[in-house]
Order: structure tokens, then sequence, then C-alpha cells
């Protein structure tokens, strides 16, 4: 399908695009440390990096697999499609980039790094189910979307797949306006549970099972948890007269949804779309948030693709361009808001650096390797480097005065002595601007050498010297960067010590790391 034409002459109200919200910046608490949060990667700048362009194949097929597997799956960040694999139909009907029948579409999505589906199914043959649109068969059956799925997953056992399903004909619908009917037409909303539960047992292995335990909802799992597996997010089918009634799916999917399908004007489809992602950022427990950019009119202009992609809209000899629901989100994640998880986000003819801005929102979570500027905080009070395994020490004083010494490395002990001991502390007596002190047993504080009034450069040993009490003292003061690393096979929360004043990290020095005693640093912060 080429991609459809986003000029439309129209008797419509002239819009404008809405103002965009300011950056909302902070930090967030852990365990007594104020952790300073690290902006979203922008990515894209034109309509044409947001709408119907998911990019060449292989592009992020394996994503999640570097996430950490007790992250709660309803705190990550999912790209998904709407109407996934209608590209049939006509443009009232295509809703995403076409790759081909039987699922192909699919599999380019995947490849591409989509990961909530949506999947609308009519019965046929009173046994199986066949993927629609409306009236408008798709060229795929749920077997396709099953056997395709499962290959993906298979070759890339890290990730996982949201499934949203529906029965697109209404039970005892006799066919209105671009309504589909089942066959046969009286089929029961029984029937339909049976036949979805027939795939489950054909496919066994493949969803998630605690998802598709009829009537049953399952609890919110952890990515470690359904790794390799379809999660079914919710579907449910009920009799005509309500007498009987069948669902499946994880508690609480759509407790926050906002899918405005027929909304009056552009500004307020996205108002609704924006307040849902914003909330989704504001929310730091495990609530489910699903936002829909996709849109329709009820007289089929503008279109889909005209939702998404943008529009000429002509009113009174008077020509403007109204923004696409994409190009709107992609720019207000890269420009306009914090940093954090925005749910999942169901779209009409995604591009892939709105797909990219999306699975970027997860990097808090992503379980990095070790690295010389990476440490552990211990209970103990012992900080702990994460490529080495060496402590941080307040080594020898630089004389007999003991004002001040060297700060060093050794071998951790069981029993950690005092001069392992650290803890960062906020100053009390002057205005932090938030950073910190990281201060030693003795009450004194890690410190960058002053070198009359020029930041040293990397490579500068640190020392431990009198805590300034007097003014914002930049070489005391310290910013403290979470980041999840994997140790002994699971995952930890470690921290990255970056200085005020010279913007560099708190490091073991690799030349001397299994010496006693080697130098502790300030060197390149870890990416």
């Amino acid at each position: 399908m080429s991609p459809p034409l986003l000029h439309r002459l129209r008797v419509a109200s002239r819009r404008r695009l809405g103002p965009l919200a300011q950056l909302v910046a902070g930090c967030v608490a852990a365990s007594s440390l104020m952790l300073a949060s690290a902006p979203a990667q922008a990515a894209g700048s034109v309509n044409a990096d947001a709408y119907n362009s998911l990019g060449s194949a292989p592009l992020r097929q394996d994503w999640m697999k570097s996430l950490d597997g007790a992250t709660p799956l309803s705190r990550v960040s999912l790209p998904g499609t709407h109407d996934t694999l209608s590209i049939h139909g006509g443009s009232s009907t295509e809703t995403q980039q076409d790759y081909g029948d039987s699922a192909a579409t699919l599999t380019a999505q995947l490849d591409r790094g989509i990961r909530a589906l949506d999947i609308r199914v009519r019965v046929t043959e009173n046994q199986y189910f066949t993927v629609h649109h409306g009236v408008v068969y798709q060229n795929a059956n749920f077997d396709d979307v099953l056997t395709r799925a499962k290959a993906f997953l298979a070759q890339h056992p890290g990730e996982t797949v949201v499934m949203r399903l529906k029965a697109e004909c209404p039970i005892g619908s006799s066919g209105g306006i671009g309504e589909c009917t089942n066959d046969p037409s009286n089929v029961s909303a029984g029937v339909i549970a049976a036949i979805f539960d027939q795939y489950a047992k054909k496919y066994d292995g493949l969803f998630h099972k605690p998802s598709i335990t009829r009537n049953s909802l399952a609890p919110t799992p952890t990515l470690s948890q359904v790794r390799g597996k379809i999660v079914l997010g919710t579907f449910g089918v009920t009799e005509k007269d309500g007498s009987a009634s069948y669902s499946y799916g994880t508690s609480g999917f759509h407790s926050h949804l906002v899918d405005d399908w027929k909304p009056s004007d552009d500004d307020a489809k996205f108002e609704g779309v924006r307040r849902n992602v914003e909330a989704a950022i504001a929310d730091k427990g495990n609530d489910w948030y699903v936002s829909y950019t996709s849109a329709t009119s009820p007289l089929l202009s503008p279109s889909p693709a005209e939702w998404a992609g943008g529009y000429i809209d002509t009113t009174a000899g008077v020509t403007t361009y109204v923004a696409g629901q994409n190009i709107r989100l992609m720019n207000h994640l890269n420009s306009s808001v914090a940093p954090g998880r925005i749910g999942i986000v169901m779209m009409d003819f995604p591009g892939w650096a709105l797909i990219q801005n999306i699975v970027d929102r997860n990097k808090g979570d992503i379980v990095k390797g070790s690295h010389q500027g990476l440490w552990l905080v211990n209970a103990d009070k012992t900080y702990v480097n994460t490529k080495y395994g060496r402590c941080l020490v307040r080594g020898p004083e630089f004389d007999s005065s003991k004002t001040g010494g060297l700060v060093t490395q050794r071998a951790c002990q069981s029993t950690p002595p005092v001069s392992h001991q650290w803890q960062a502390e906020q100053p009390s007596s002057f205005d932090p601007k938030g950073y910190f002190w990281i201060k030693a047993s003795n009450g004194t504080c890690l410190t960058v050498p002053y070198n009359n009034g020029t930041p040293p450069s990397a490579g500068t040993q640190l020392f431990w010297w009198g805590c300034e009490t007097r003014w914002f003292s930049g070489s005391q003061m310290w910013n403290i960067v979470p980041t999840k690393v994997e140790v002994a096979g699971s995952s930890r929360t470690a921290y990255a010590f970056v200085n005020q004043w010279t913007g560099l990290c708190m490091a073991v020095d690799p030349a001397t790391a299994t010496v006693a005693g080697g130098p502790v640093t300030q060197d390149v912060c870890p990416k």
C-alpha cells in the first residue's frame, strides 16, 4: 500500500495546534538518596520520522532483552499498533504500513520494535478466527498471528508481546453499516470462548497461562515471568441478552485507558493522549496505562492515515496544515515531558522515530554491565566497585595533622572497618542545589583537588578533606545517578557519583585495580 495522500479539501472550522506543556524536571527518592533523573533521548524531527515509516529490518528485535527482569510489565513503555493487521479495505479501513498478507505485516512490526498488538477476529465456520477490520477480511487468520508471534519469540526469547484481542463482530449482529457478522450469525459467546480455548491449547506454552485462564484475570507479571510469551491484556465476550459472559486477560489492563476514536477535533484528541501519557509518568505505582493515538471520523474524513500523518485543511479559501497525532506525540515526548514510563501507546501508521522514542523511555530499567565508574551501595555503608569488586577506602593521611588524605581502594572485608564506610548526606548549612556530600566515617568529605581553581583532568586521584560549610563548594558536591547492573546473575541498582565541578565520575584506576591502596580517581562517566 502506498502512503495515503495527506491533502484534503474540507469545509470545517480551522484548527491550531495546542500549546505544549513545559518540561517537568525533578529527582526521585531512593533509599536515603535523592537521585537525579536522566532526560529522555530525542528521536526524530520531521513528519516522516513519526508516520508510515517503520524503517528497515532488523531493527529493535531484542530491545527488551536488556531490561531488568524484576520490572512489572505494566511499567514497561511499549510501542503498539491499533488494528495491527488492517492493511486492506481502502483509506477508511487501513491503519498500518503493508508488509504482506498472512500476518507478514506482524513480523515486520515485531522486527522493528512493536510489542503491543490489537487483533480483531471474526468467527468463521463456527471453529476458526479470521482477522477483520469491520467487514473487511485482512487476508490473515488467527493461526497466522500466533505462528508468526511464536517464531519471533523463539528467535528472540528475551522479548514479550502484549495482545489485546477483540471479537470484531457483535454477537447477534445482522450486519449493520460497516459491521461484520460471524459465521454462523447466531454464534454464541460460549462458542467464541471455546474457540479461543482451542487456540490456547494448540499453541500450548505460547501464552502467559494466567492471562488465558477463563474468568480469572491474571495479576500483572514481571518481565522475567513472561519473556518469550504473549501476555493477553484483555479478551471478553458476552451474550447479546447478557445471560453469560466470558473474560480473559490481565487485571487492571484498561484501568487507565484513553481511546477516543471519534474525537471532536485534532486538538481534543491529542489532549486526551497527552494527559494519559503524563499521568503514567507521574504514577510511581504499577497501574497499566494504554493510550490510543488512532482516530477516524463519522464521514471518513479525515481518514485514519490523515489523523496519524496530518493533512491540509482548506476552509473559506484559507489553507491550514493540521499536524497529525504521530508527530505531535513524537515532538511532545522529545521536548516537553519528564523522563519515565508512558505505558502502552497504540498507533496507526507509526514511524521509526516515534517507536524509538517510546522504547527509549525504558532506559531507567536497562541492566548494564560492570564499570569502573559504577558503585554498589550496601547496607553496611560500603561502596563496592561493580567492575573490580573493590571497596572505597579512606586512605592514608597527608601528614601528621590528619586533616586530609588520599582516597583508595582495597579488597572488601566481611566486617568492614570504619575506613571502608561512607554515607551520602545533603548539607543543611547551605543550599546544595540537589547535590550531596559523600562523607567518610570520620566526618570528612570526598573531594576533588582544588588545582588552583582549574578543574583537574580525568585520572586525578581524589582525597578526603574537611567538609566545606561556608559556601557552595563544587569540588565536594556529587550528583548521584542510579543505573541497574547485573551482579552475580541478579539485578542490582548501582550508582555513578558525578562531581558538580568537573562533571567526571568517581572511578577505580584500571592500572592499579588489583593493588591494595590503588588510587580512586575521577574519570569519564559511564554511558
